[in-house]
């Protein structure tokens, strides 16, 4: 009996070109944490608060496309919350705070801090995984189609 599972798994090296020109890592995180087009820097990569252009108006670049939803609150989070409770040790070193006074204190800090950091941290996973080339494929209606005559 032979095995159907292969015994090693060889991915494929097929080079992707990429959609967009992009710049280097440093100017492109640069512009996504600037919450402007990774690509170009002369455009809004936000249409609303969260919601990401679907093109860049200026160059083109497939925003919209880039699956960058689910991964930023998490790292907000991450980062966010680390610094609030450094915070809070710090500010409650002897014990003293009374809990109702860290509730009026740090609840709101972590709420203002979240939403301040969610838009550019957004920003700047957009503007990596567009530089490293991870887009939603087209939807099928998107796609060019051959028109046959005769």
């Amino acid at each position: 009996m032979s095995d159907p599972m292969p015994h090693e798994w060889r991915p494929q090296r097929a080079a992707t070109t990429p959609l967009v020109a992009m710049p280097g890592w440093g100017t492109a995180l640069r512009r996504g944490l600037a919450m402007r087009c990774p690509a170009c820097g002369e455009a809004p990569a936000f249409a609303g608060y969260l919601t990401v252009q679907p093109v860049c108006p200026r160059c083109d670049a497939p925003l919209g496309r880039v699956p960058c939803d689910d991964a930023p609150p998490y790292i907000t989070l991450l980062i966010a919350l680390h610094f609030i409770v450094i915070v809070m040790v710090l500010a409650d070193y002897d014990g003293g705070m009374n809990w109702i006074t860290s509730m009026l204190i740090f609840v709101p800090l972590t709420i203002v801090l979240l939403l301040a950091m969610l838009r550019p941290i957004k920003g700047a996973t957009l503007a990596i995984m567009l530089k490293i080339n991870m887009l939603r494929p087209l939807p099928p209606s998107a796609k060019p189609v051959a028109i046959v005559h005769g």
